[in-house]
C-alpha cells in the first residue's frame, strides 16, 4: 500500500503506479490537481469509450482518452487499462458513466486538513496520511491548498447525498483513527458492496 506520509512527488508517483499507469509525460497531471483523482480501471474494450453517449456534465462532448490509456497502462496489471479520470459530477463521473467502471480508488483531500486518503468505491479507507512538500513545492502541484479545497468541495457538494455522506464519514474516521467499517457498524449504517449501487 502507498505510504502517504512522505514528500508529495514520491507519493504521487507511487499513486500513479498503484493505478496501473506509467509515470511519464502523459500522466504528469494524474493526482496532481483538484479533478484528476479517480483511479479508473476498466474492462477490456471500454478504454476507447467516449462521453458522447454518457454525457457526463462538465466534460467535453467526446473526451476521447483511449490512445492515452492504451499507451500509459502497465500491461502486467491487466488487459483492460486504467486512467486517472475526472471526478467532476461524482459519482456521475467519467469512470462510472463514460467507462462503465468503478474506481479502484479515489484520492480524497479531507476538508481543510492536508490529509490525503485513498478510498475504494464504497468509501472504505485503503490508506491515509499527510504528504509533505518538497523544496517548497505545492501539494498537489497544480493548485496546492486551493486545489485540495476544490477537490473536497466536489465531493461534499455532490448531488448524491448518500455518496457524499460516505466520503464525509471516511474523512471523519481518518481524523479520529477509526476504520470506516467499524465506525459505520457501530451506528448500524454499514452497507455491503452489493447495496452500494445508486448510480
Amino acid at each position: 500500500m502507498v505510504d502517504l506520509n512522505r514528500p508529495w512527488p514520491a507519493v504521487r508517483e507511487d499513486i500513479v503506479q498503484a493505478c496501473g499507469l506509467r509515470v511519464q509525460r502523459s500522466t504528469s497531471h494524474c493526482f496532481e490537481d483538484f479533478n484528476h483523482v479517480d483511479c479508473c480501471t476498466m474492462d477490456t474494450g471500454h478504454a476507447h469509450s467516449t462521453n458522447e453517449a454518457s454525457q457526463v456534465a462538465g466534460m467535453h462532448r467526446v473526451n476521447y482518452l483511449g490512445a492515452h490509456i492504451t499507451e500509459a497502462s502497465l500491461a502486467d496489471r491487466g488487459s483492460g487499462g486504467s486512467w486517472c479520470t475526472c471526478q467532476i459530477s461524482s459519482p456521475d463521473d467519467v469512470c462510472h458513466k463514460q467507462f462503465g467502471a468503478r474506481t479502484a480508488f479515489k484520492l480524497v483531500w479531507c476538508e481543510g486538513t492536508g490529509v490525503a486518503a485513498l478510498l475504494d468505491d464504497w468509501a472504505n479507507v485503503l490508506t491515509s496520511g499527510k504528504p509533505t512538500s518538497a523544496a517548497g513545492a505545492e501539494v498537489p502541484q497544480y493548485g496546492g491548498p486551493q486545489a485540495r479545497d476544490m477537490s473536497w468541495n466536489v465531493l461534499n457538494g455532490s448531488r448524491n447525498s448518500s455518496w457524499a455522506e460516505r466520503w464525509r464519514q471516511s474523512c471523519n474516521a481518518v481524523a479520529t483513527g477509526e476504520t470506516v467499517r467499524s465506525a459505520a457498524i457501530g451506528r448500524g449504517e454499514w452497507h455491503d458492496a452489493h447495496e452500494h449501487d445508486e448510480l
